[in-house]
């Protein structure tokens, strides 16, 4: 069995399919499927078993697609070690940004860009789940997201700390305030940055419990241009960063101090601890050390 194999086997796995599996490899489906049995032969095993057109792992199955995907990864860091060896850097990097931290990107890829030309980028835009689950495949390197964040096995440096103002429609009576006290706002009607069980929507429904209020939330929602347009629309107001709202300045918001509070947030760099980094990576995060 050779590494050629393994990746025919983890694309079947994830496909479900040998139709789904031979397109994503670009190759034709009996070759795909005689790999398969040849496997099986070798190691007098099933790995897995037909439902129709749908296959599924058997217990076998699922200890071969782990320990594939350790060996294939394990060759691909050899390769990049290898490959980055000598003077200059090329190559591509994977990076992932939260909708409340994306605003912070741009000018850090300028920046990088540089010092870096040779450089190309992927940026993915997910919430902190995808970002988790695409840091554990290694579909990125490094992610930017919002403090505090719900990343496991992750190494962090954490951006400059920054208030929330609260953002209302031009139209609203509270347009004309300058400030607003926390507690106040809990009567609003409120489109929520994020999702329960996450960071920023867990800061603030917090921060409205110490204060003996529950807040008026009609909307939750983790994508900061729609939380504005929603806003714009006069569907509800919104907590955000305030980075955020400069960011998405508009004609049809007002954005208010928060007054009362002295909750904060910040963004973060984030990668994986113990996993091996290509220079690009170690580069981009010493950015920020």
């Amino acid at each position: 069995m050779d590494i050629r194999q393994l990746r025919y086997f983890i694309a079947i796995a994830e496909e479900g399919q040998i139709t789904g599996a031979a397109k994503r490899l670009n190759m034709a489906q009996p070759p795909l499927s005689q790999q398969l049995k040849q496997m099986e032969d070798e190691l007098g095993v099933t790995l897995m078993e037909r439902f129709g057109k749908r296959m599924e792992l058997t217990e076998a199955g699922h200890t071969l697609y782990r320990q594939a995907l350790n060996i294939v990864h394990q060759m691909e860091e050899a390769l990049s070690e290898v490959k980055e060896t000598g003077e200059g850097i090329r190559g591509s990097l994977s990076i992932g940004v939260s909708a409340l931290s994306a605003y912070f990107l741009p000018e850090q890829i300028r920046l990088f860009q540089q010092q870096y030309p040779l450089i190309t980028y992927k940026v993915w835009k997910g919430d902190t789940q995808l970002l988790n689950h695409w840091l554990e495949r290694r579909t990125i390197e490094v992610a930017i997201v919002r403090l505090p964040h719900s990343l496991t096995n992750c190494s962090t440096i954490p951006l400059e700390e920054e208030s929330f103002v609260l953002i209302v429609p031009a139209s609203s009576p509270y347009a004309t305030q300058q400030q607003i006290h926390m507690r106040d706002i809990a009567e609003i009607p409120l489109i929520m940055p994020s999702i329960p069980g996450l960071g920023i929507y867990d800061l603030i429904v917090k921060e409205f419990s110490r204060l003996g209020v529950e807040p008026h939330v009609i909307c939750e929602c983790p994508d900061i241009s729609l939380i504005v347009s929603m806003v714009g629309a006069k569907v509800g107001a919104s907590i955000v960063p305030r980075s955020a709202w400069e960011t998405h300045r508009s004609d049809q918001i007002h954005g208010i101090e928060i007054t009362g509070t002295t909750i904060s947030s910040s963004a973060a760099v984030v990668w994986q601890t113990g996993r091996h980094l290509s220079k690009a990576a170690k580069h981009f995060i010493e950015m920020f050390s």
